[in-house]
């Protein structure tokens, strides 16, 4: 845990293993991360990643908490229509 906690990246790795014994905050962890991808993405390309990211997170947390997520950053990026058009699709 320690280890993601220092290099965030690899929270998408090792997520579903640690989840068992620090389930908050690996959700938290996972949450900060997709929202620096998504404050770094500028195209479509980079927000069908973040998008990527946003689906397995729902794996781990659940549909209720990548809907909530899912509209933070709908908030957060208003006037960025390819993303908010990306967020859509997986919003159904």
């Amino acid at each position: 845990m320690e280890y993601v906690k220092d290099n965030t990246r690899y929270i998408e790795e090792y997520a579903e293993k640690l989840v068992k014994h620090y389930k908050e905050e690996v959700i938290e962890i996972y949450k900060e991360y997709i929202k620096d991808t998504a404050r770094t993405s500028s195209n479509r390309r980079d927000y069908q990643g973040v998008c990527h990211k946003i689906r397995r997170y729902k794996k781990i947390v659940g549909k209720p908490k990548q809907l909530e997520l899912i509209n933070e950053l709908i908030a957060l990026y208003r006037k960025r229509p390819a993303f908010l058009d990306e967020l859509g699709k997986i919003k159904k």
